[in-house]
């Protein structure tokens, strides 16, 4: 083993890799792992053409390798031995299936053979056998059997059995004859009846769908319920008294238009449609999976989401950065276009952060894994399409194969996103300073692969003291990694182009899949991607192409949802065979084709829409509405909404004036790689912050309880449709909370402190939690509240006042009118 041991180490340790990176990496072949006592390193697993063994190749196997394997490995590897992780030698199939990560041969290559490392006794891995080195010849021998191909009985049968192929699935016209495959077209405004109702292409085409039904829009909703409407749209917040008059009080024509623009530029506004934007992204500040580790790092994506937002990134650019900003030049802080000039590495923190299995002890099916889950996250984000579901197998309804999945595959399989694939494995990060801070990360990152790699793989018996030292020493690196800025964020590594994976196993090879996109809708296009770059920066242009089908529809669609509440597609996620069909088509593709054209502002989106007539409908519904279109579909009405849970708590803060409003910074600070214990999950003290609740810790496996409570997505998945349920924790939550005591407690303070009159106190209570004034005969059975609850309490009468009017703020904050947004 001098070759990886000596020369190769040597080479290895003065760059960012290790050698146990190096022994996982391939140039253009697979990689598999094999695991043999608890022993994990990466190995070629390509076979080489099925051949039948020679008689000679398979006489010296009977002669000189199987009595070796019999006599000194198959009292443990054999069918009555103990079998250490699973690993059996009693037959060709499972030497290359290997114990539970992967095979313990790689025929052809010794050099990659775990056997023959083990045989070896070379000091990365455990010395078998145990006790006694084997004699040198019969050293010699696995390692000649291994170099000529491992010939064994059957096993060329075995071989072609398991690497069997079809071909290449090959698209039909009905394959592409589906609504969503097509390029948005220009269609002509239809002819309506009520052309005085709309105010532009958008009414228009809503309301020609309406008239389809023999439907006929709502009317317009007052003044007071379309600020609050438009306040919680775009802030997450409810408006403030002064706003509210403001709004009240302008006359012009384009009052309302310029209320949305005064919205749009408050910095609130990108933390609003940050988080809607962090749901489908699976953001969170925890990985989760088996090894709970901190993402102490993940709150600069997060900010960089919030900023980019406000700042109206065209969408075009949001998503290059997000998929390929390390391979951009950094921008140009005089170009307009960024402030932050680490923000583009920054943002590639969207493929950086979804869940990964840290203890997985397969190297290749942990990085196959965090492959899937980009995959997956870019296909239902940007396109609404369920890639991941071709991972095994043709996707069961859309038209997209098994070779599109692995072309794709082979793009984010040469990009880099961990320090290395083993148990206890790191991600990788980007220094956001100077040359020097990157050279001192890079050094750290060494430092940590080292030690992490000794405590993995080192053999402690007898030397607990050398242990606690390596243990000393890493947390002292660690120490000095977390002082170092930097964020989580890909960079492309070694390039290669993958074949399919039969059944989804990666020992099971079958054709090479050159790295490309999805043939379906990129029929028109060459495909071919360059040789010294992973694919990332050209898959983010294919995606924004001004004909792409998807990527406009999908976004403009999320966008319609969050003003409307559902989607003018209403499975938002997913706009392939088994989503549900647009309710009106031509109104999602004239929106589409708008979006590209006004240069992808998501801005002048939002704007077009909250300025249509159709956003100020009111939630009134008529007999006939409600016989002919019950849920909606047509949005022949506005439709109603419950506060989601960020929405609810930063909205109680807000009303009981205690809401701090600092933008931005680290949530977890001093966790640099910690596995987060039950007890660290449940510790209140880390959603103790009065900041918003985007700022709050996303921690899988342990949100935060009113979080839950409210149907917080699942941040471990893209998560475009947010569920509702009404259950009891809900109920109790606003009756019982301390953040609902607290709050109750903080209003009824300021009400005092403004009014000592209980009419214009009860006045400024419900326009500051409803938005509106109370009515003569809600004053009335106020007053009759205030008397019959005043004479239910003993004590001071200051006190009984103060209490009573703490009850008035917990009614009208645990209020459904409150809770609902009309």
């Amino acid at each position: 083993m001098a070759e990886l041991s000596i020369g190769n180490r040597k080479r290895l340790r003065s760059g960012r890799v290790s050698a146990f990176q190096e022994a996982c990496r391939l140039s253009l072949s697979r990689v598999v792992s094999v695991v043999m006592c608890g022993l994990t390193i990466s190995v070629n697993a390509s076979p080489p053409p099925a051949q039948q063994p020679t008689a000679q190749q398979l006489r010296f196997f009977e002669t000189s390798v199987r009595p070796v394997l019999v006599e000194h490995c198959q009292d443990c590897h054999g069918p009555e031995g103990e079998m250490p992780a699973g690993l059996r030698v009693d037959s060709w199939g499972a030497l290359l299936r290997g114990g539970r990560s992967g095979p313990a041969i790689a025929p052809g290559e010794p050099r990659r053979s775990l056997l023959i490392l083990a045989v070896e006794h070379d000091p990365s891995v455990k010395a078998m056998p145990p006790k006694a080195k084997l004699a040198a010849p019969q050293i010699e021998a696995l390692v000649r059997w291994v170099q000529m191909g491992a010939p064994w009985p059957q096993a060329a049968e075995e071989m072609r059995a398991s690497s069997s192929e079809q071909p290449a699935t090959a698209l039909t016209e009905a394959d592409r004859d589906f609504w969503a495959w097509q390029a948005p077209r220009v269609m002509p405004q239809p002819e309506v009846r009520r052309r005085g109702w709309s105010r532009g292409p958008l009414d228009t085409f809503l309301l020609a769908g309406l008239e389809s039904q023999g439907l006929e829009p709502a009317p317009t909703a007052n003044r007071r319920k379309l600020i609050r409407r438009a306040t919680f749209d775009l802030h997450g917040l409810p408006p403030r008294s002064a706003a509210i008059q403001q709004f009240l009080e302008d006359a012009s024509p384009d009052a309302w238009s310029r209320l949305v623009d005064r919205l749009l530029a408050s910095p609130r506004y990108g933390e609003r449609w940050g988080r809607r934007w962090l749901d489908v992204a699976r953001y969170a500040d925890s990985n989760g999976m088996d090894d709970n580790m901190a993402y102490v790092d993940a709150w600069r994506y997060r900010d960089y989401v919030i900023d980019a937002l406000n700042a109206d990134r065209s969408y075009d650019r949001f998503i290059l950065e997000q998929l390929a900003g390390d391979l951009l030049p950094r921008p140009d802080a005089q170009a307009g276009r960024e402030t932050d000039p680490f923000a583009p590495v920054i943002a590639t923190g969207f493929l950086m952060i979804g869940p990964k299995m840290l203890a997985e002890d397969d190297p290749v099916k942990q990085q196959m894994d965090i492959v899937d889950d980009q995959i997956d996250t870019v296909g239902r984000v940007f396109m609404g399409l369920t890639l991941g579901c071709a991972r095994c197998h043709d996707h069961k309804f859309d038209p997209i194969s098994i070779d599109d999945y692995y072309a794709l595959a082979g793009i984010f399989k040469s990009s880099r996103v961990m320090l290395s694939y083993r148990v206890d494995s790191k991600w990788n990060s980007r220094a956001l300073g100077t040359l020097d801070q990157e050279r001192r990360l890079e050094h750290l990152e060494q430092e940590l692969n080292r030690l992490d790699e000794a405590l993995v793989l080192g053999n402690f018996i007898g030397r607990e003291d050398e242990k606690k030292r390596v243990a000393a020493e890493l947390d002292q690196v660690r120490e000095a990694y977390a002082r170092v800025p930097k964020a989580m964020a890909s960079q492309d590594g070694e390039v290669e182009d993958l074949q399919v994976f039969l059944r989804g196993n990666h020992l099971i090879r079958g054709r090479l899949s050159a790295r490309r996109f999805p043939r379906l809708l990129s029929a028109d296009q060459d495909g071919s991607l360059p040789g010294n770059e992973s694919g990332r920066r050209q898959l983010a242009a294919w995606l924004t192409r001004d004909q792409h089908p998807l990527t406009a529809r999908v976004m403009v669609n999320r966008i319609w949802q969050g003003h409307f509440v559902y989607g003018l597609v209403r499975s938002v996620d997913n706009f392939g065979r088994l989503g549900q069909p647009p309710t009106n088509q031509p109104l999602l593709d004239w929106l589409a084709l708008q979006f590209v054209e006004s240069g992808w502002s998501i801005k002048r989106m939002h704007l077009r829409c909250m300025t249509s007539e159709a956003y100020r409908m009111s939630t009134r519904a008529g007999d006939k509405q409600l016989q002919s279109d019950p849920a909606n579909h047509y949005l022949s009405r506005m439709n109603r909404r419950r506060m989601e849970a960020e929405v609810l708590r930063d909205s109680l803060l807000e009303v009981a004036d205690r809401l701090d409003g600092r933008m931005g910074g680290a949530v977890l600070e001093g966790k640099t790689f910690r596995i987060l214990s039950a007890e660290t999950l449940k510790d209140p003290g880390l959603y103790a912050s009065l900041r918003r609740s985007v700022y709050l810790p996303v921690l899988r496996s342990g949100l935060y309880e009113m979080f839950r409570a409210f149907d917080f997505p699942d941040p471990a998945v893209v998560s475009g449709n947010r569920s509702e349920t009404t259950v009891a924790p809900q109920a109790l939550f606003m009756m019982n909370s301390q953040l609902m005591e607290e709050a109750s407690a903080a209003l009824e303070v300021r009400s005092r402190s403004r009014h000592s009159n209980s009419a214009e106190r009860m006045e400024w209570l419900f326009e500051t939690v409803l938005g509106r004034l109370p009515r003569s005969d809600e004053l009335a059975e106020w007053r009759r509240f205030l008397s019959v609850y005043q004479a239910a309490l003993s004590g001071e009468a200051h006190t009984v006042e103060r209490k009573t009017w703490r009850a008035v703020c917990r009614v009208l904050l645990a209020s459904n009118e409150f809770l609902y947004i009309d």
